[in-house]
Formats: C-alpha cells, sequence, structure tokens
C-alpha cells in the first residue's frame, strides 16, 4: 500500500534519458504521485513523460522551487494532507549538491515522513570508481573561480589528505574543467592521488585516477565542457 503524506525524494538519469538507471521501485513511486516541487518545471515534465507518467501533463501539479521559502511552504502545507508529494531536481539525487533538502527540513519539522529513493548519484559513482579512501569522505561542492582562491582550498584539501586520509571531493561547471585541472596539476603534490570522473554513465564515461606526477603526462584538454567529479586522496 502506498503511504500517503510523505515527501518522495526521487533521482533523476546524471545522463538524459537513460531511464534504465532507476530502479523499478523508483519508476512505481512516479507513477503513483501526481504533485511534485522540482527544481525546473521544464526538465520535470520532459521527465516525467520519459518514464511514461501514465496521468496527462495537464493534470500533474508541478511547483517549481523558488527563492521565496514561504513560497514553497505555503505550496507543502496546502497539499500535503492525504497525499505524496514529490522532489525532482535536474539530475542525480535531490538534497544531494542540488535543491531539496530544504524540502526535507521542512517535513521533519512537520513531522512528515521523508522517502528517499535509489538512483545515480554522481559523487557517489566518482568515490566507488576512484578506488580513493570511501570510508572517510567529503564532499566540498564547488570550489573559488578565482586562480589565487582557488590554490588556496585545493592546499587546505590536500593537507586533509594528508593529515586524515580523508578523501576530498568537488566538482565544477564543464566550460571550466580546464582551468580546474591545470591549477590542481600546477598545485597539488606530485605524490597527490588525483581522480577524474568524467561523463558518469554516459557512453563516453572516462574515469581516471594517477598521481599528480603521472597526470602532467596526460593529455588533459579532454574535459572542456564534459561534466566532471574531481577526488583527491592518497
Amino acid at each position: 500500500m502506498i503511504l500517503k503524506g510523505s515527501i518522495i525524494l526521487f533521482p533523476c538519469p546524471i545522463v538524459d534519458g537513460k531511464i534504465e538507471s532507476l530502479s523499478a521501485e523508483t519508476l512505481t513511486w512516479l507513477h503513483q504521485t501526481d504533485h511534485f516541487i522540482v527544481e525546473r518545471a521544464k526538465t520535470a515534465r520532459h521527465f516525467l513523460k520519459a518514464v511514461g507518467h501514465p496521468m496527462p501533463m495537464q493534470q500533474i501539479v508541478i511547483h517549481e522551487i523558488t527563492n521565496d521559502v514561504s513560497e514553497n511552504e505555503d505550496f507543502l502545507k496546502t497539499n500535503i494532507f492525504g497525499r505524496n508529494i514529490g522532489v525532482i531536481s535536474e539530475a542525480g539525487c535531490p538534497g544531494v549538491a542540488d535543491p531539496g533538502a530544504e524540502v526535507a527540513d521542512w517535513a521533519h519539522k512537520n513531522e512528515v515522513r521523508v522517502i528517499p529513493l535509489i538512483g545515480p548519484s554522481s559523487i557517489l559513482l566518482a568515490v566507488m570508481a576512484s578506488g580513493l579512501g570511501g570510508q572517510n569522505f567529503a564532499f566540498n561542492g564547488y570550489l573559488s573561480n578565482k586562480k589565487p582562491e582557488l590554490i588556496t582550498q585545493l592546499k587546505a584539501l590536500e593537507i586533509k589528505v594528508q593529515k586524515t586520509g580523508q578523501t576530498q571531493i568537488f566538482m565544477e561547471t564543464p566550460y571550466r574543467n580546464g582551468f580546474v585541472v591545470e591549477t590542481c596539476l600546477a598545485t597539488l603534490n606530485d605524490q597527490t592521488k588525483f581522480c577524474i570522473a568524467c561523463d558518469i554513465n554516459a557512453p563516453s564515461e572516462d574515469i581516471k585516477q594517477m598521481k599528480i606526477k603521472d597526470w602532467k603526462k596526460q593529455k588533459t584538454d579532454i574535459y572542456h565542457k564534459r561534466p566532471c567529479i574531481y577526488v583527491i586522496g592518497k
């Protein structure tokens, strides 16, 4: 029996259209949910059509998350009674480097059940494939796009790796990959292990991990405008 009055966190494929990366359970819940709070309405409708949602799109209620917290909360308060509300981000898992955490936080404050469903997360997939420590790791989101600050941040992350063994993960917008990789190779110690996980889940997936001294021998301009996750470890 489907539970009512819950917030359901729906993962989306990392690669557009790759519905096979979602579990059967996720698809079942999606087909039985008709109210959603989403990062972007257009993308959400495209996703719901792709998974074969049985209802006509015009009958599905979709609220786009805004910067107005009270507006989001009004939608949740008005619609949560007696039904499930799904949360959908642009790609991957809501609340993990994507909007959704504030919805889950609201649910906990209002004693509403939160149901996370299994799906692809580029962050976890990168850690899994990196060969670096998965027992203790930290995701640092986006680092600075200014070189002096980025150098300082990279050195600080490297010190954490060396002192604690904690694997450090971060991401960047695809068009700045060249800048990030170049700065990493110039800043990090030659013996530090560095992983670039590119195009995760796509046919063009390319995940490599090696020491910085070995990366310096590689061709690295191949990552331009391709989604990447970066991992530093020992």
